[in-house]
């Protein structure tokens, strides 16, 4: 398949060549020359306009617009409205759900990092200390009293 606006060029006895040279058509008329270059300019002027608008927000006179991203602030918000209607209403059947999912996971990460590490309260710390020395092989070993 070749492109529409090329076209084989025929020998003067009207066979085609054994290797055809390719034509381009002519250029379409003045009319259709005209419109394509009024769009071209109406879209280069339109680029260049929302250029100069996209200001950053938090300027006064600021606009928001697709181009600056931005998501529109609520004027006022009304407590009887819809809006915090729906937010109640999202909190009341939602959080129930993440309370169980997220205390179950937090009882998990827990219960493994307990059978991993278990704490154990010593009655006499320094006793405890010198029989951990002894059961490692330690000899040298420099040790701080912390908070408790």
């Amino acid at each position: 398949l070749k492109p529409f606006w090329l076209k084989h060029v025929t020998q003067d006895s009207g066979t085609r060549c054994a290797t055809p040279s390719l034509k381009l058509l002519p250029p379409p008329p003045q009319s259709l020359r005209m419109l394509f270059g009024r769009i071209a300019a109406a879209s280069r002027a339109a680029a260049v306009r929302g250029a100069q608008r996209a200001v950053p927000l938090g300027f006064p006179g600021a606009q928001r617009t697709a181009t600056t991203g931005a998501f529109p602030k609520l004027m006022s918000i009304r407590y009887d409205g819809l809006f915090i209607k729906c937010c109640v209403a999202a909190l009341v059947y939602f959080v129930p759900q993440d309370v169980v999912i997220l205390g179950g996971l937090f009882w998990s990460w827990h219960s493994a990092s307990t059978s991993i590490s278990p704490k154990k309260k010593q009655a006499d710390a320094e006793a405890a200390l010198e029989a951990f020395k002894a059961k490692k092989g330690l000899d040298d070993l420099k040790v701080y009293k912390g908070r408790s």
